[in-house]
């Protein structure tokens, strides 16, 4: 009786078994990152991977020192306390460590992979120090046949210096004048609306009277100043002449031309006007 049972729990777990190996036909699945290079003096190049699968699995570690044959191949050992994770450790000889990762099931699904044979992961084992390919050289540009002519230089508006500083500051004059005359008017006023205050003071009305006569001979001053001169400008525009296209020099550097100036005076101004043609 207990032969027959022991036989029929045999059968039933190679019944198991079997349907089991039937529902795993997957391969591992391993994914890892790949290495690039070690530190300088490095001993082994540390290699990690994640695995898993429905079954129990044998992940492995293949290398080899550069193109040629892979090496016994090691056996990646589980870490602690890292589930699924399993590493393994190549030992480091030249400059160079090419590898792959592969793993079976106990039924033989697989084999999963990071990298492979022909195409395995490439470590730099001299330092880590990334070797930069020089630029492709650049093919050298032929020089132009002509020489392009240079850009034209920007003259100066037609030459006539003198033209714009003379409507310049005469403009600024003119202004000026008109300001101050405005202001002359306001300050009038004020001193008549005082005249009709019997209480103002004789000497204080004496200094307003003399400071409005002041401001309003300043301002007929800055008016006439400002109109003389815009009346030159405009004389200017058509007696100064800018240099000749040619190389010579122009009438104002060989002493011609017409030039004028502003003399202020007391209530008023002169215009003195100077030139050859």
């Amino acid at each position: 009786m207990r032969s027959f049972a022991a036989a029929a729990a045999a059968a039933a777990l190679l019944l198991f078994a079997t349907a089991s190996r039937a529902e795993d036909t997957a391969a591992p699945v391993v994914v890892h990152t790949p290495i690039k290079s070690t530190a300088a003096g490095a001993k082994f190049v540390e290699v990690f991977a994640k695995v898993t699968d429905e079954s129990k699995f044998f992940p492995q570690v293949f290398f080899r020192y550069g193109p040629g044959d892979y090496k016994k191949p090691l056996d990646m050992k589980k870490v602690q306390g890292q589930p699924n994770v399993f590493g393994a450790a190549i030992p480091v000889s030249g400059s160079v460590v090419e590898y792959y990762v592969e793993a079976y099931d106990e039924y033989g699904n697989g084999p999963g992979r990071s990298a492979d044979p022909e195409h395995p992961w490439r470590v730099d084992t001299t330092g880590g120090v990334a070797r930069v390919e020089p630029p492709p050289a650049k093919e050298p540009i032929a020089p132009p046949l002509h020489k392009p002519a240079p850009a034209p230089v920007a003259q100066a508006s037609g030459g006539r210096t003198w033209t714009w500083i003379a409507g310049g500051a005469g403009l600024g004059l003119l202004t000026g004048g008109l300001l101050a005359g405005v202001a002359v008017r306001t300050a009038d006023d004020a001193y008549k609306a005082r005249l009709n205050d019997q209480g103002n003071n004789p000497a204080s009305l004496q200094l307003q009277y003399d400071a409005n006569r002041s401001l309003g001979t300043k301002a007929t001053i800055l008016t006439i100043a400002g109109g003389v001169l815009l009346a030159t400008s405009v004389a200017l525009y058509f007696f100064e002449v800018p240099s000749a296209s040619d190389g010579k020099r122009s009438r104002d550097d060989e002493g011609g031309g017409l030039r004028g100036a502003v003399v202020p005076l007391d209530g008023g101004g002169a215009l003195a006007l100077h030139g050859s043609f």
